[in-house]
């Protein structure tokens, strides 16, 4: 079944490569002449070869563009913006980061420690949850800036701890 398909797209990609081949070009100028026959009757006139006619003449007009005289009446001018500069003392917040959250203080500890190792600063902070539980936040910061805080975050990732960063609103 595939063999057949495939020799009737073959034969049909032939057949249109032939159908194209005898196709006139579009640019052609020449006109298709009638074939003549080889074996003429001797009592039949004979014709003067005909003269091809005469190519017509068509004036290709020159693009008008009209841009090239209007673009110089024509000025754009952007609108004012105030440029961006980076201020610490606008912002209203101050980036904190968790590095993890336990409910044994030794497990908060241990990673205190293991965070001091890398020259970071973290604090332990208690937490007491509304049920009764209590939990031990890691917390690194604060941090003003936004590229401080990106490279401590990067030394706590390169130690596999994956942080967690929380805008919290300034004091004072």
């Amino acid at each position: 079944m595939r063999w057949i398909l495939s020799l009737a797209a073959v034969g049909g990609f032939i057949g249109f490569i032939v159908y194209l081949n005898s196709m006139e070009p579009a640019g052609s100028t020449s006109p298709a002449q009638p074939a003549q026959s080889v074996a003429a009757p001797a009592s039949s006139q004979v014709k003067p070869p005909q003269t091809p006619p005469k190519k017509q003449v068509v004036k290709e007009s020159t693009p008008n563009f009209r841009f090239y005289e209007m673009l110089p009446d024509s000025e754009v001018v952007p609108p004012k913006v105030n440029e961006y500069t980076p201020n610490p003392t606008r912002q209203n917040f101050d980036y904190l980061i968790q590095t993890g959250s336990f409910r044994r203080q030794e497990d908060a500890e241990r990673q205190r420690a293991q965070i001091a190792f890398q020259g970071i600063r973290a604090s332990v902070d208690r937490i007491d949850m509304d049920g009764g539980n209590i939990w031990y936040r890691v917390n690194v910061g604060p941090f003003e800036s936004r590229s401080r805080m990106n490279a401590t975050v990067d030394k706590l990732v390169g130690i596999n701890i994956q942080p967690l960063v929380r805008k919290i609103p300034k004091k004072g």
